[in-house]
């Protein structure tokens, strides 16, 4: 089984998911430092909220939070 790691995008009005955006590369160790991590969760498999604070790590997309909320997620395939 592959992981798949995207982001979760959700219509801040409605709540509902309304796109998923794929990432092609993902740097563990970079990722669960931006994010702040916990040790209960070492490959980062729930879902994390992405703000303003972590945009730079995503420069190929335009955030709109006024919109939508954004969230970092993942699956297995």
């Amino acid at each position: 089984m592959d992981i798949v790691r995207q982001i979760d995008v959700f219509d801040s009005l409605t709540e509902l998911l309304v796109d998923e955006i794929p990432l092609s590369s993902f740097d563990l160790d970079v990722f669960k430092r931006r994010f702040n991590v916990t040790t209960d969760d070492p490959l980062m498999y729930g879902s994390y909220e992405i703000s303003t604070a972590t945009v730079d790590l995503f420069p190929f997309v335009n955030f709109d939070f006024h919109k939508f909320s954004y969230f970092l997620g993942c699956y297995q395939a």
